[in-house]
C-alpha cells in the first residue's frame, strides 16, 4: 500500500504540493513542483484503498526478475519489497542524471516529509477531495 500511495504523490505533482504543505513544507520547497505537469506515464484509478495502477503486478514482477528488487519478509505482515545491491546502484544512476532533476525534488520532499505508513498516507490522500469522491475504477486527475 505504501509504494502505492508514494508513486501516486510522484506522479500527481498537483496533489503532491498540497499534501507536502499539509504536513509541513514551506513554500519556497514546493516551488519546483509544477502542479500542472501533467501525470507520469498512465493514469492511476481509485481503488479500495487509494489510487492504484493495475500494472503494478507486471511491474514488480519484472523488476524481480531483473534483479533490481528482492521480496523481503515484514515481521508479522507478509511480505515488502527493497531494492537490490543492482538496484540501489541503478537508481544511485538515474539521480545523477540531470534529466530527472525534477523527479528527484519531488523524491527528496517525499522522503524528508511523508516517510510515513502506507495507512498513514492513504489518510492524507483520502483528505484530496478529487481522491476521496472519485468512485472505483474512475481514473485520477
Amino acid at each position: 500500500m505504501k509504494l502505492a500511495k508514494l508513486d501516486f504523490l510522484l506522479r500527481y505533482p498537483r496533489h503532491l504540493r498540497r499534501v507536502l504543505l499539509a504536513q509541513g513544507a514551506r513554500p519556497d520547497q514546493v516551488e519546483g513542483i509544477d502542479p500542472n505537469e501533467a501525470p507520469l506515464d498512465a493514469r492511476m484509478m481509485r481503488y479500495r484503498y487509494g489510487p492504484w495502477d493495475p500494472s503494478y503486478y507486471a511491474v514488480l514482477g519484472s523488476l524481480i526478475g531483473r534483479g533490481l528488487v528482492e521480496v523481503a519478509p515484514l515481521p508479522g505482515k507478509g511480505f515488502g519489497y527493497r531494492t537490490s545491491a543492482t538496484g540501489a546502484q541503478l537508481a544511485a544512476d538515474l539521480r545523477a542524471d540531470e534529466s530527472f532533476t525534477h523527479i528527484n525534488l519531488r523524491l527528496r520532499l517525499l522522503r524528508r516529509y511523508l516517510d510515513k505508513s502506507g495507512t498513514t498516507l492513504k489518510n492524507y490522500i483520502y483528505e484530496l477531495p478529487e481522491i476521496a469522491d472519485a468512485t472505483w475504477h474512475e481514473d485520477l486527475t
